[in-house]
């Protein structure tokens, strides 16, 4: 599945992937440390869970890049109990990779 989604963003005209996610799981298909590439958050930044796979060669050129979150990621959650409703319910448990993954979004690279 990731490999076809590597094809349909290189159809779709992107030469780099930025994702949010844990390291151990990607890393052998490609990503890397947000930190190799420079590219950081607003606040420069460099967010030990920010990986980065780049489709094109060279699209990164060592140039001093910032991560710009999609206006995707903004929506209204006003509706969203209601649409909840929908669902069965559960009973949400933690789990051990989820305070993991917690832990390493909030940690941060410095050189």
């Amino acid at each position: 599945m990731l490999e076809r989604s590597f094809e349909l963003a290189r159809d779709l005209g992107y030469d780099t992937i930025v994702i949010f996610g844990h390291p151990g799981n990607y890393v052998s298909r490609g990503f890397k440390s947000c930190k190799k590439y420079n590219v950081c958050l607003s606040d420069h930044m460099f967010p030990a869970a920010m990986i980065v796979k780049v489709l094109q060669e060279d699209a990164l050129d060592g140039r001093f890049w910032r991560y710009q979150e999609s206006e995707a990621f903004q929506f209204d959650m006003s509706g969203y109990e209601e649409f909840d409703k929908n669902f069965e319910q559960y009973m949400p448990e933690e789990k051990p990779c989820q305070e993991e993954f917690y832990i390493l979004s909030h940690a941060r690279i410095f050189e």
